[in-house]
């Protein structure tokens, strides 16, 4: 999902799923109200915006584009919508706290009376902002740092990785973070299922699939979720 470089479309909405799974759309630019609409209408009842980016020249910050994509997704008829936190850190950057990246995203969700069901945590590598560069042990410290302040917040969160990233940033894909919070893992197979073909870190099943980032229209990347 790396946010500088992602290939965000629609396909035309491919068969049901044999488990009614929930077909989502997932962006990092600012999205109309007629792309959601043309979305819903195809069957993705599901948006999951990004929320706070890396930006880490600033320290992090709120996105931009967040606000308005969420209140066009609302206007469009979505209503079931999560967002996504790609945390701001790494050595050579001057990060706000975890705390208060959280604290900057929460207040956007009261001022403009939000409705947000779940914060995914995005952890992967990104060679501009060269984040997640402590090594094994810091990169595991500084995860387990996130999910504390994550959970100061009392709000709904899992966690967005790849079994690829996951071995890259912790060392082994055995490493468990906190395999309690559901996982959307990304596995671009076409394949709309849940099943996570190969288990990291502490996972055995997950509640969302990132299957694709390529698509026609240049706006989203498509999921499966259980709810």
């Amino acid at each position: 999902m790396l946010h500088f470089m992602k290939k965000l479309a629609l396909l035309p909405a491919l068969a049901a799923s044999s488990y009614a799974l929930v077909s989502a759309v997932d962006s990092s630019t600012l999205v109309s109200t007629a792309t959601y609409s043309k979305a819903l209408g195809e069957g993705f009842t599901k948006a999951i915006i990004r929320g706070f980016e890396e930006a880490c020249g600033l320290g992090g910050e709120v996105d931009p584009n967040f606000v308005l994509s969420y209140n066009n997704a609302r206007a469009a008829g979505i209503t079931n919508i999560d967002t996504y936190w790609f945390p701001c850190n790494g050595s050579g950057n001057s990060c706000k706290s975890y705390a208060t990246q959280l604290a900057e995203l929460g207040a956007t969700f009261s001022a403009h009376s939000m409705d947000i069901g779940t914060i995914w945590i995005d952890l992967e590598q990104d060679p501009v902002c060269n984040n997640w560069n402590y090594g094994t042990a810091g990169n595991q410290a500084q995860a387990q740092s996130l999910i504390a302040a994550m959970k100061a917040t009392g709000f709904n969160f899992g966690i967005y990785s790849t079994p690829g990233e996951w071995g890259t940033l912790f060392g082994s894909t055995s490493f468990v973070l906190d395999s309690a919070a559901p996982l959307w893992f990304a596995t671009f197979n076409n394949v709309e299922t849940l099943t996570l073909g190969t288990p990291f870190g502490g996972w055995t099943t997950a509640v969302g699939h990132q299957y694709t980032d390529v698509s026609a229209s240049g706006q989203f990347d498509l999921s499966v979720f259980s709810h």
